[in-house]
């Protein structure tokens, strides 16, 4: 349950949180326009200008680029005037791309700029071609780390992963294959970067680097951070989910950002559900949900993770002057429409105004405040009880708030559905405005158990999230017995999380 019906306090400054009529909570907040509004982490530019060949993919990677900073919070604006190079205007950018840039494409001044830009802590990403330029700048040559030599034909290949660690390898898979314009580069440069990919030269024609063929690097060069990828030739790599948790990690790297901030997200609401592999149990599983300000947490609520219910009943508060009141979350896993019965109780049992039916799609999910829920009939202030349920199966929580302070409230069911694949659903994670959701896994018993961890926005569609610095949809999971338990979480850049 994620947020109040009332403006948040004086210390979550401008932001103000309200449900919506599609049942899920939005921060908005007060600025708005710009490259620079206050729900930005910060604006990088991605710079296209080409004084030689000519990319087709450029647009693809400008609207990918796009919607990696809707996504994460960053300001994205896209430029071929080289008149940006300045001091002043470049002092507005935490990161530059040069996404497939070619040539000569900088005078001195310009050049002198964008040296000015790193030595004073700026970030600097280069995609495919930006190896293919100004080649009589030895800076440059430094900060890009190596200059493009030949390519053979497009052609698919395997790209070796060297470091799992870095933000934009995480998401990859050891031995990754795709298709790609594969670059030869006039000389290795490993001895002055830290190498991310290696190109494996056996599953290809045209190679000509040996065994060590770098592919992606990063290193902190003259006072900033530099990073690089040699793919992204194709516009069909812009739509590539792999490619892109790269480029959105490089650019994180080089913005010295951790890949995501829940403080400074956009907010991101859903659901989850644990899929045990066929043959494997289940994990014990426990969510988190935490609101958190300037860093430090506001308040915390764990749920574990129960199973799925025809009806519930809960605890039931609603009073206004004092800013209390109870949410709750439901999830409709199932692939046919749920018609949601919510009942509200007097403590002698009696009925408190009308009953409600909420019809709720298949996989889609709704979280809404009993405030507005009961809205035209709700006796105020009222203390009860809640009673939901559903013609098909459903997943339910109850969140008891008051103010910005929240817990979890227990769940009465006579009704539960026990599933024999054991799959979890739990019907409620955020994931930015303030909101960071973790998600504990433990291993009881006495042989490994494997799985998956999907995402799902409110509509039921894959919503991938950040969780241990990978954005994905879907999240894989193995314990052994002997390791106990697994924590899935949003991190910070020294890899521990964020509460």
């Amino acid at each position: 349950m994620i947020g109040s019906v009332v403006a948040m306090s004086e210390k979550f400054g401008k932001r103000v949180c309200l449900w919506t009529a599609m049942a899920m909570w939005m921060c908005v907040a007060s600025a708005a326009g710009g490259p620079a509004t206050e729900a930005s982490r910060f604006t990088i530019l991605v710079f296209t200008k080409t004084a030689g060949y000519r990319h087709d993919s450029i647009p693809a990677g400008i609207t990918a680029i796009r919607s990696l900073g809707n996504e994460h919070g960053f300001t994205v604006v896209n430029s071929e005037e080289t008149s940006i190079f300045n001091e002043v205007e470049l002092a507005k950018y935490r990161v530059i791309v040069f996404l497939n840039t070619t040539g000569d494409i900088l005078n001195s001044v310009e050049q002198a700029a964008l040296e000015t830009f790193i030595r004073h802590g700026g970030g600097f990403a280069g995609i495919h071609s930006a190896t293919d330029t100004e080649y009589d700048w030895p800076w440059y040559g430094q900060l890009v780390g190596a200059y493009f030599q030949s390519h053979p034909a497009i052609q698919r290949a395997v790209v070796k992963r060297v470091d799992s660690s870095d933000a934009s390898t995480a998401a990859l898979p050891p031995e990754w294959q795709r298709t790609d314009e594969w670059y030869n580069f006039q000389d290795n440069p490993p001895s002055r970067v830290t190498v991310l990919l290696d190109l494996d030269e056996t599953t290809y024609d045209g190679g000509t680097m040996g065994e060590s063929h770098p592919l992606a690097w990063r290193h902190e060069y003259d006072g900033g951070r530099a990073w690089y990828t040699a793919m992204g030739h194709t516009a069909e790599s812009y739509a590539e989910p792999l490619f892109l948790s790269h480029i959105l990690g490089g650019i994180m790297w080089a913005a010295n950002e951790a890949l995501s901030d829940p403080e400074r997200d956009p907010l991101r609401t859903g659901y989850l559900v644990v899929n045990p592999d066929p043959g494997s149990a289940a994990p014990a599983a426990t969510v988190t949900l935490a609101l958190l300000t300037n860093g430090a947490v506001q308040s915390q609520a764990a749920v574990t993770v129960q199973p799925l219910v025809y009806e519930a009943s809960l605890f039931a508060e609603v009073e206004a002057a004092m800013g209390r009141n109870v949410g709750v979350a439901i999830a409709n896993p199932g692939y046919s429409t749920n018609t949601v019965t919510i009942t509200l109780y007097r403590p002698d049992g009696s009925s408190a105004g009308t009953s409600v039916t909420m019809i709720l799609p298949e996989r889609h999910q709704a979280a809404r405040f009993l405030s507005d829920i009961f809205s035209d009939s709700i006796p105020a202030p009222v203390t009860g009880s809640v009673r939901i349920e559903g013609i098909a199966p459903l997943s339910l929580i109850g969140l008891r708030f008051s103010g910005s302070t929240f817990s979890t409230i227990p769940l009465r069911s006579s009704r539960m559905v026990i599933d024999g694949s054991g799959t979890l659903v739990f019907p409620q994670i955020a994931m930015g405005g303030g909101w960071a959701t973790q998600i504990a896994l433990l291993n009881n018993g006495g042989e490994t158990i494997t799985g998956h961890i999907d995402i799902f926005d409110t509509a039921g569609n894959p919503m991938s999230i950040d969780l241990n610095n990978t954005f994905q949809n879907a999240f894989a999971y193995s314990i052994p017995a002997a390791a106990g338990g697994f924590l899935f979480a949003p991190r910070a850049q020294n890899g521990q999380p964020v509460f």
